[in-house]
């Protein structure tokens, strides 16, 4: 069993992104550890708190009192890169990503990716998401349970000449499931891979400056090329 950890980020102009993060649902209590201990090594090395909710856009920003002392923006974008470096080392996790300019294509790319690699490794996958969206994205996974039309990429389907075909998420068991972030270690390591995503493809001037365009880069090991081979970026980001 599959457990993948799902968070999205966007920009006001238009761009959806979706990442998860994929683990064995087996070695779940080790890779806890290996996330707390990290969070630990922060609180040690920085004074962020245990507890607080790393919130990327937020942190990247600036914004709120994340240790018993100030932590400026330079600072942070060290810190968010020794996240995503974790991220890449720890060999606990898989990350899937998809960005598209239309929300619901970016969301169900995302899920399709995911259900077709789960068939191909003969896994199951159960799906975690953040609060505040629990009707609307159940009701999406419920509908491509049962009938999920896929386009060709050769313009037809070989066993039936038909452009598209229902390839229902058979290998996404049960209704997803909705964590809190704030208590959720893994949703928010997910949150910050889907951030670095987003400042990599629409960089602005402010996080540019500070590195966050190549953060994303740093996934590198974690990411599949098979997933999207044609991904420019060589990373398998789904497009």
């Amino acid at each position: 069993m599959w457990f993948a950890y799902i968070d999205e980020s966007k920009d006001d102009n238009g761009l959806f992104i979706y990442t998860a993060l994929v683990m064995d649902g087996e070695k779940w209590s080790p890779a806890f550890q290996r996330v707390k201990a990290f969070r630990r090594h922060l609180h040690e090395k920085y004074g962020i708190h245990m507890a607080l909710e790393l919130h990327a856009w937020k942190f990247a920003a600036g914004k709120g009192k994340v240790a018993g002392r100030p932590i400026l923006k330079p600072e942070r974008a060290e810190i968010f890169r020794e996240v995503m470096r974790f991220i890449a080392e720890c060999k606990c996790f898989v990350v899937v990503s998809s960005c598209h300019k239309v929300e619901q294509y970016a969301f169900e790319r995302l899920m399709n990716r995911i259900n077709r690699t789960a068939q191909a490794k003969e896994k199951n996958v159960l799906l975690f998401f953040d609060q505040g969206e629990e009707a609307e994205i159940t009701k999406r996974i419920r509908r491509m349970r049962v009938h999920n039309p896929i386009p060709s990429r050769f313009g037809t389907w070989l066993d039936s000449d038909a452009t598209t075909k229902s390839i229902p998420l058979e290998r996404c068991v049960e209704d997803p499931i909705f964590k809190d972030s704030k208590a959720s270690y893994f949703i928010q390591l997910a949150d910050f891979c889907a951030y670095a995503l987003l400042r990599m493809e629409r960089p602005i001037e402010s996080r540019t400056k500070l590195g966050y365009d190549t953060m994303y880069e740093e996934l590198r090991p974690v990411s599949r090329r098979l997933t999207n081979p044609s991904d420019p970026k060589g990373m398998g980001i789904i497009r």
